[in-house]
């Protein structure tokens, strides 16, 4: 079971030819709508430039007023969410992870152009847009040549972020927990912050008796997929600031077993 975490909240879900179906507003001397077919394509273009696949994609539309000859008028689909997962024939993604991609855009000047990466990405309606890295663009007169350079810079970080991941995550396998290592772990894990201490024996016990069979070692990567497991159902909205917390913790914790080498890259995920 993959541990992609991809949240969209809020508008209307619609299909792809739906959101190419929408109209975009005029342009002004200073605002230039970038038209959510259009931005799509930049995104396709440069995810399949850099050999990543869209696996599956949902998005969803809402409405707002747009300043047209200075009469505002009602656009049901002037703003556009979206999230997706991505892989690669040559990345190990779909047993422990995927990686996930978020996006909006707006008609109504109430957002710039953006896309959000990582393990963890979660678009909502209410402007909460949460993930790893992230890149945009203000709706100006220069973004359809400006946007696909950064888009393209978005997609060397997923590239490095990816590498990154995986070391994280093969340390965290190779880091055994006797108990007396898991209890204190879930004690730092509750001064940090992670989460509140009632959620503690929830944690713990969904590390030692898990509802999916291929999380049952012994290891801080079971002890990580527990805590997802459980923080998802808290509130979403939470999971990207306390999962970042967790392997801020976990990270150290691997080093001082001695399966993560580096201590100066012990920010990578935080």
């Amino acid at each position: 079971m993959a541990t992609v975490r991809q949240t969209l909240i809020g508008g209307k879900k619609v299909t792809e030819a739906e959101v190419r179906d929408t109209p975009t507003p005029p342009a002004t001397r200073t605002h230039n709508p970038l038209a959510h077919g259009e931005f799509l394509d930049m995104l396709y273009k440069t995810l399949n430039h850099w050999g990543w696949n869209v696996r599956d994609e949902r998005f969803s539309l809402e409405g707002g007023k747009v300043d047209v000859y200075g009469e505002d008028i009602m656009y049901d689909t002037a703003r556009l969410f979206g999230v997706m997962t991505i892989d690669r024939d040559d990345v190990a993604t779909g047993e422990d992870y995927n990686l996930s991609i978020g996006l909006r855009n707006s008609h109504d000047k109430s957002m710039s152009a953006g896309i959000i990466g990582g393990i963890v990405v979660m678009v909502c309606t209410n402007m909460d847009f949460m993930g790893d890295f992230a890149t945009g663009h203000m709706h100006t007169t220069n973004i359809k040549s400006v946007l696909p350079d950064r888009l393209n810079r978005l997609a060397g970080e997923i590239e490095e972020a990816h590498t990154d991941h995986q070391k994280v995550i093969e340390s965290y396998k190779a880091t055994d927990l006797s108990d007396t290592v898991a209890h204190d772990f879930l004690v730092k894990m509750c001064d940090a912050g992670v989460m509140p201490w009632s959620y503690a024996p929830k944690v713990l016990g969904e590390y030692r008796s898990p509802r999916h069979e291929e999380f049952e070692e012994r290891t801080l990567w079971g002890f990580n997929n527990a805590t997802t497991e459980i923080l998802k159902d808290r509130n979403i909205r939470d999971l990207p600031t306390s999962m970042s917390k967790f392997h801020q913790l976990g990270k150290e914790l691997a080093f001082e077993s001695g399966t993560w080498a580096d201590p100066n890259q012990l920010e990578i995920i935080a």
